[in-house]
């Protein structure tokens, strides 16, 4: 009896020691972050049940300079961006800009600051949000309706 009771402590450190060998490692291989700070598409809406309305994306270089659908992140680095929303005139009526709902596509780690949750007036000079890379970097966006 007395060698069952000096066994046990053995028996438990060999099970806490393969059990802590046995816990996976972190492999940097399968850390994806990215770099990415860019809105791909974003869309307003007046109301939950009501029509979507698709923004116009804008994009511009550290220098300001408007630049092609195509550039990269890298050509984009410290610029900003601007999303337009032109609204036909003949629902002004329909629509209150200062009231509208949004919704942006961006990668799974970015990072939308204030917030696309609630209402939002886009109305005038519109809003400004920051998008936030995986990698901490910063892109603003000012976003604005208008009805043409």
């Amino acid at each position: 009896m007395k060698l069952l009771y000096t066994i046990k402590p053995y028996l438990l450190g060999l099970l806490i020691t393969l059990l802590l060998a046995s816990c996976a490692k972190e492999n940097e291989e399968f850390i994806f972050v990215h770099k990415s700070n860019m809105i791909t598409q974003m869309t307003c809406k007046a109301s939950h049940s009501g029509g979507e309305f698709r923004g116009e994306i804008y994009e511009f270089n550290k220098e300001g300079k408007l630049m092609e659908a195509s550039a990269t992140q890298g050509e984009l680095e410290g610029g900003y961006g601007l999303i337009l929303f032109p609204i036909s005139a003949t629902l002004a009526k329909d629509i209150d800009l200062t009231s509208i709902y949004l919704k942006a596509t961006v990668t799974y780690d970015e990072l939308i600051t204030p917030s696309l949750s609630g209402r939002h007036n886009i109305s005038g000079d519109g809003i400004i949000i920051t998008v936030t890379s995986g990698e901490r970097t910063k892109r603003q966006y000012r976003i604005r309706g208008y009805f043409e």
